[in-house]
């Protein structure tokens, strides 16, 4: 199997450079209490992601300091996968959080499958790297190799506009020379790592299998294995979900709460009433609403149950925007619906609109309950209707008419 990674250098950094102008010459950092991501410039000067902000600062005293902007961010890495589903059938995106990188911390990496593919490797990563270019203005780099640890290696190690294709076996000799701070490891086994002298993947490789797994249980016979070139970590295509979308752009931005819910009953109501909805009921949705200093605000809503009631779904979405963090007048709503499912009939109540039939239920239970002591019959009642467990919504307790 070939892989191919592709990896756009501080990822997060080129998305604020291409929506803000006055950044565009400038050490950036990006970050809260910790640098998420930086430029070049800034990380020439020592700083680096994980590095406390006010350490970073100090370094580069210069820089322009951003917070971070995660659903903007993730919004033009989900618009780049999408571009790359046209190159491959199986597109995976690199989960930040398993990732110990020194240059960003995930976001924007990314990996495709080039099984039956008739294109050669090379022609291919250099037509997708142009591509890449031209649509969304990201200069990234590619690698390629039989294994996705080796694939990431050589796509971070590559200068961007360039491609690195590793021949196959020639994985173990490509990697010798990496430093070992690239082994998707924990910070203690970089640590000891570190105290053992081991500096290259390659000084790691050249120890017995034995001892490594001795040192470092089963994560010391994983980062051995990748250092010899095996991988054998398959590629886990991404799983789209079927999804709903309409957006309001406002021709003057809203400073009113209020009038954010009014046009979002409206946009609920051209959701509801798309052909996609015909029947069928949805588990989730997701606000997004875009300010005017370029920030954007997202909220993902779980509904207990799937529901089709616009009525609901206002409700949750007037709770959500009462407490939003809206620091800057809005500009755009958008409105996602997921999770589909068939619509669920509602069932009517035992007595509904019958008065005859209560008051003779009513008579047998009183009869009853003579003979017996007590209401044999019970009754359900709310009592935590909000709850996600399903046995604390509800409570029977004796019908008593």
């Amino acid at each position: 199997m070939r892989i191919a990674c592709l990896n756009i250098p501080r990822f997060a950094v080129e998305v604020e450079r291409q929506r803000r102008n006055d950044v565009a010459t400038r050490l950036i950092l990006i970050g809260d209490g910790t640098v998420f991501d930086c430029s070049l410039g800034a990380e020439a000067s020592g700083a680096k992601p994980g590095m406390r902000m006010s350490e970073a600062i100090g370094l580069c005293h210069r820089a322009v300091v951003l917070p971070p902007d995660m659903p903007h961010y993730q919004r033009r890495f989900e618009e780049v996968l999408d571009f790359l589903e046209d190159y491959s059938p199986a597109v995976e995106a690199s989960d930040p959080s398993i990732l110990r990188l020194r240059s960003g911390r995930g976001l924007g990496i990314a990996f495709l499958s080039l099984d039956g593919l008739s294109l050669e490797p090379e022609p291919f990563a250099d037509g997708l790297i142009a591509s890449l270019h031209r649509r969304f203005g990201f200069m990234a780099a590619v690698g390629i190799a039989g294994g996705k640890f080796t694939a990431r290696v050589a796509a971070q190690t590559t200068r961007p506009g360039l491609a690195k294709a590793v021949p196959s076996g020639g994985e173990a000799a490509f990697l010798a020379p990496i430093d070992v701070a690239l082994l998707p490891c924990s910070g203690d086994t970089l640590r000891r790592l570190g105290l053992f002298g081991l500096r290259t993947i390659g000084e790691l490789a050249s120890l017995p299998l034995a001892a490594v797994q001795a040192q470092f249980g089963p994560e010391g016979r994983r980062i051995w294995e990748l250092a010899q070139g095996i991988d054998r970590e398959p590629l886990r295509p991404l799983r789209r979900e079927e999804s709903i979308r309409e957006h309001l752009a406002f021709y003057a931005p809203l400073i009113s709460r209020q009038a954010l819910v009014t046009a979002g009953r409206g946009l609920l109501s051209r959701l509801l009433g798309q052909p996609a909805m015909n029947g069928r009921a949805a588990r989730r949705m997701a606000l997004q609403v875009l300010l005017s200093d370029g920030r954007c605000w997202e909220r993902a809503i779980v509904f207990r149950e799937a529901t089709a009631d616009q009525e609901q779904m206002l409700c949750v979405l007037r709770s959500a925007v009462e407490t939003a963090p809206l620091t800057a007048p809005i500009e755009e709503l958008a409105i996602e619906l997921s999770g589909f499912a068939q619509e669920m009939g509602k069932q009517e109540g035992f007595f509904s609109g019958n008065g005859r039939q209560r008051r003779q239920v009513a008579e047998s239970i009183r009869q009853l309950k003579a003979r017996y002591g007590r209401s044999p019959v019970l009754q359900i009642v709310e009592v935590e209707p909000w709850s996600r467990i399903p046995e604390r919504r509800h409570a029977l307790i004796d019908y008593d008419p």
